[in-house]
């Protein structure tokens, strides 16, 4: 709770314990902590050069929900396993953006590999469709209450589909990632 707390002070919400990533819902935006180049930082250590280093990458990066997603797409696409996030709290701690925050940052990951591929026409449509549905699933069940004028009154279920070839060579994964592309 004092990390916890120190942290909230120095405006930095996210804090780690083992592999879990705890936020504390700071009740106002910060744009340096979500700027592209920390989308990239995490994205390059965590998924596409984590395999070059012979130690837990994420000790050089401090706690931030980008770690969470970057490892959930790194682990489908090396051990083509599906991957689960759950993100929980009371009502008004920021569980909303939370899966906003890491939805955008999976989508990111998946549009960066496909733009530098050449590759982003359909692939974007896809992305397009999946962000674009979340504020639709969040306008059902909604209520106003004291502590949040847009309180879910449910828990919510949502998937995101990945695509990932099937023959794929063990012995390249060691070199390079395999694609994975979002397809729902």
């Amino acid at each position: 709770l004092y990390t916890l707390k120190s942290r909230h002070i120095k405006s930095l919400p996210y804090t780690r314990t083992g592999d879990i990533i705890i936020a504390v819902n700071p009740y106002q935006w910060f744009p340096s902590l979500y700027q592209e180049e920390n989308r990239l930082l995490y994205s390059r250590n965590l998924i596409w050069e984590a395999s070059k280093k012979e130690y837990d990458p994420r000790k050089d990066l401090p706690p931030h929900v980008y770690e969470t997603s970057a490892l959930a797409y790194r682990g489908l696409a090396m051990a083509g396993m599906h991957q689960s996030i759950l993100v929980s709290g009371e009502s008004g701690a920021g569980k909303t953006e939370t899966v906003k925050i890491c939805m955008n940052h999976l989508a990111s990951v998946v549009q960066k590999e496909h733009e530098q591929d050449g590759d982003s026409s359909q692939d974007q449509t896809v992305i397009t469709k999946v962000l674009d549905s979340n504020p639709l699933l969040e306008a059902f069940g909604n209520a106003k209450t004291r502590r949040n004028d847009n309180s879910s009154r449910f828990g919510k279920f949502m998937q995101l589909q990945f695509h990932r070839p099937l023959n794929v060579d063990p012995a390249s994964m060691a070199v390079n990632i395999p694609e994975c592309h979002l397809s729902g």
